[in-house]
């Protein structure tokens, strides 16, 4: 009887250690390896990733002379590298930098709404807003909306929501008139 009581705690311990060894990441360094446990897979929350996608936003389309380059860098961390450089490649055409040094203007940007549909993976989304070019004491109101989608990442510094935005592509927006009616853009 003590025998078999002696097998099965043995075979508790046994399944118990293989699994925690399952969970454990192994870093060989120079000197010599080690373990940690993996970080669990936490699921982001309907907050973070909407809280994602406003900061990309407000970095992309949010900027002046000055903080241009840096906020656009920013920005790229967030998104798939090719979407990035779609958008990138959409403000150098349009001459956005030169255009803010030009005529000393800058952007600002309002986000109407974010939209998240966080019940399948890749996550789906729809983001609206508007972009406002300040110019000679002028301001230029530009509506823009975009569909995406969001895959998981690891988390860090850089891009501590642990979601990375990608298939950003824009749609059309008719922004509503602060009178309630629509927009013609």
């Amino acid at each position: 009887m003590a025998l078999a009581l002696s097998n099965v705690a043995w075979l508790y311990a046994y399944v118990r250690e293989t699994s925690q060894n399952a969970e454990r990441v192994y870093v060989t360094t120079d000197n010599g390896t080690t373990s940690a446990i993996a970080a669990g897979q936490v699921q982001p929350t309907q907050y973070e990733a909407r809280n994602l996608v406003r900061s990309f936003m407000d970095l992309m389309f949010q900027h002046d002379a000055s903080t241009f380059r840096e906020r656009v860098n920013h920005g790229m961390k967030l998104v798939d590298h090719n979407d990035g450089r779609a958008i990138y490649e959409t403000f150098k055409r349009g001459q956005v930098l030169e255009n803010y040094h030009r005529y000393n203007s800058h952007t600002n940007w309002t986000c109407d709404s974010v939209s998240v549909d966080m019940s399948v993976e890749p996550y789906r989304g729809i983001v609206w807003g508007a972009q406002e070019v300040v110019y000679d004491n002028q301001i230029a109101v530009q509506p823009v909306a975009a569909r995406f989608t969001l895959s998981r990442q690891l988390r860090s510094d850089i891009n501590p929501y642990g979601l990375l935005i990608d298939g950003f592509n824009f749609i059309e927006y008719r922004r509503p008139a602060p009178d309630g009616s629509r927009s013609n853009k």
